[in-house]
């Protein structure tokens, strides 16, 4: 049994960080810093232009297996650290891409997948858009699977900000 509690006043936060600067503590930015200059040198399309019926198209070619952000909005505030995919037991393919969250507020991002056949052509209806949720400076990890087995040889993850 407690018979006596005591409550502390807390400090206000820049009497805080005084005390931790006087004691030699050092006050540190949160991690992850995402350095948005040099992840927009690493994202690249496809060199090659895209084919259309008529001719050579000014668009680039998208790479599959890749996750495309196809949302300005939300660009310089992600960043795709990896993604995957395997054959499962049953025959499916399972995606997924860990995507971190580089500001300091929540976000909620969409994803979708389009699985591709050994020719490139879509082997399925693109799935529904799924939402991931990301704390401020946090990863989470958007899966998928595809529905058919033997026809999947490749896909494309397209993302966008949360509607």
């Amino acid at each position: 049994m407690v018979s006596h509690m005591r409550f502390h006043r807390p400090v206000p936060l820049p009497a805080a960080l005084t005390a931790l600067a006087l004691s030699g503590c050092v006050v540190a930015e949160p991690l992850p810093v995402c350095d948005m200059a040099a992840i927009n040198q690493q994202r690249m399309v496809a060199a090659a232009p895209s084919a259309t019926p008529e001719g050579i198209s000014p668009l680039k070619e998208m790479p599959l297996n890749s996750v495309s952000i196809t949302d300005s909005a939300i660009i310089n505030k992600v960043y795709v650290r990896s993604i995957s995919a395997r054959r499962t037991p049953a025959g499916t393919v399972e995606v997924w891409s860990q995507v971190q969250n580089c500001t300091d507020f929540p976000l909620h991002a969409e994803a979708r997948t389009q699985f591709y056949d050994g020719s490139q052509y879509p082997s399925e209806p693109v799935s529904a858009w799924k939402r991931i949720y990301l704390d401020p400076r946090t990863s989470n990890t958007y899966r998928e699977f595809s529905t058919g087995t033997k026809s999947v040889n490749f896909y494309m993850v397209e993302m966008r900000e949360g509607r």
